[in-house]
This record gives structure tokens, sequence and C-alpha cells, in this order.
């Protein structure tokens, strides 16, 4: 072989090895693993006691009922129980008492619990300044047993106002009497227990309770309990779901002749009025203070 060609075949030896070095740097370079972008950092956040179960109101509360969960810093409420480095944030709430049911996850405020040597379960389940009275019930008053604690009511008071006054069946019609009436005394009422039942799991639905437990303010215990004497009490169930802001209703009530078109009608002609022009109006009637509406035969 000539020296040029010798040469040549050396130089071409090179340029292949060298490539191959090169091809096999590009490939490492591709199977190399991709290092992944660091993403900034969310919102500053802080352990704050959570209920870890759902706890009924009037449940004593254990260790496992309550966790430790990271918590948005910036929407901590200063009543929540914060994680303090070298503090057990549970060990002062375990064997408290819930005062209302507290859902898994909600963060735990020393308000909604309370310790048995401060108060008696249902005094210490009862809101700030309120009270707690109870009132006898049936099947037909309870809604056939569809009220459960810690549903919220209206109390109808149902009377035979004609007894009441004096005015009974053995006087004649006139338009102005009203026999039996029904009002709405209070609103949104809480019920705190049907029978010795303080929770919605431990009262069987449709089974009717004796007896109706309510958190009321002072003076509607006073006005429950006068109420009660006059005659019988209903309780209309109200709905969960959040209602529409409505102006409040001018005191009133509805009368029998409201309900009745028979008896107006009877009335009407008690009264020396053809049943077929007979009406009602109602008037508005403050008595020192107190407004009323009644119906006044025209």
């Amino acid at each position: 072989m000539r020296p040029i060609a010798i040469v040549l075949f050396v130089v071409a030896l090179s340029i292949a090895a060298l490539t191959a070095v090169l091809m096999n740097r590009m490939l490492s370079a591709e199977r190399a693993p991709t290092v992944a972008v660091q993403q900034p950092s969310g919102p500053p956040t802080e352990e704050i006691l959570v209920a870890a179960v759902d706890i009924k109101p009037g449940v004593v509360v254990k260790a496992e009922d309550l966790r430790l969960a990271p918590w948005p810093a910036s929407a901590i409420d200063p009543r929540y129980v914060r994680r303090i480095a070298g503090q057990d944030a549970k060990a002062a709430y375990i064997g408290t008492i819930a005062r209302r049911l507290l859902l898994a996850g909600e963060p735990l405020t020393p308000q909604a619990v309370f310790r048995q040597d401060e108060a008696g379960v249902l005094a210490g389940m009862l809101s700030p300044g309120m009270r707690a009275v109870s009132i006898s019930v049936t099947p037909t008053s309870d809604v056939a047993g569809w009220v459960l604690p810690q549903d919220h009511v209206d109390i109808v008071l149902n009377q035979d106002v004609g007894a009441t006054t004096g005015r009974n069946g053995s006087q004649p019609l006139r338009g102005d009497m009203v026999r039996f009436a029904s009002e709405v005394i209070l609103s949104d009422v809480r019920v705190l227990a049907v029978d010795d039942k303080l929770a919605k799991a431990d009262a069987s639905a449709n089974m009717a309770g004796k007896t109706v437990t309510l958190e009321v303010m002072p003076a509607d215990a006073e006005k429950l309990l006068a109420a009660s004497k006059l005659g019988e009490l209903t309780l209309a169930l109200r709905s969960l779901a959040l209602e529409t802001p409505q102006p409040p209703d001018p005191p009133g009530y509805t009368a029998d002749v409201k309900a009745s078109r028979a008896l107006r009608a009877a009335i009407g002609e008690a009264s020396g009025l053809p049943a077929s022009i007979s009406h009602f109006r109602d008037v508005r009637v403050n008595r020192g203070g107190s407004t009323s509406t009644q119906s006044f035969a025209n």
C-alpha cells in the first residue's frame, strides 16, 4: 500500500471515531433526566385544630375526634386553635362536650365546646343569653314526628277565642265575632332536644316525641308558657335552605272567618247582610303600643 493511501485511511478512521464519540454524547444528553422546574410556593399556611369526624352535640370529644390541618394563614380566624411549637393543641379539648354539631374538617373554636364541670349538658348547649323551655307535643302538633333536634320551627298558637272571652256558641253571630284563631307567636326557634335526644342521629324521624325543648329569649319563654295556657301549640317546621329575606309581617292572626267562606256567609246573614254582598275588612288596632289585626264585616 502506498504511503498516501495509508494516510488517507488513518484520517478516515479518525473522523469515524470522532463522529461516534459525538453521537454517543448527543444520545446520552437526550436520555438524561429532565430537571423539574421549581414552581413558586403557595400562600403561607399554619396548622390549626379541626374536627376529624362529625361530632354530634352533647358528645364527649375524644383524641381521635380531632386533628391538625394546614390552613391559609390569611384566612385564620382569631378564634381558631393554632398549633404552637412544643405544645399539644388537642390536650385542652379532649374530654370537652360539643355544644352543636361539628362537621369533619370544621375548625374548632373554644366557644364550640364546654366542660361538664362548668355546666350541665343542656345548659352548655344553650347560646349565650338564651333559655331552654319544654312544651308538650302530640303527633299532630309535632309534624308527625318529623321535628328533630337542631331543626328550626315556628310556634303557632291555636285558641278558642270565643271560649276565652265568654262569647260562646249560644250567642248570636255578629260580623265582628271571632270564635277560633291561629297566630305565629314565635319564629325561627331552635329545637334543642326531642324528649331526651340531643342530636338528629339519636332521634328517629317519624317517631313522634312527647316533649320538645326549645331555645328562646327570656321574654319569649314567658310568652311561650302563657300561650300554652290559652290553647294548643303547634310546631311549623322550617326549611334548612336559606330563605330570601322578607320584610317583617305586621302583627296579626288568622281568624276562623278568614279560613271559612261558609262562616263568612253565615255571619253576613246573621248581621242582616246578604251573604252575596257581605265582606270583611282588616283593621289594625293599637292597644297600649301592642298592635294586632282584626277583621270586621262591612
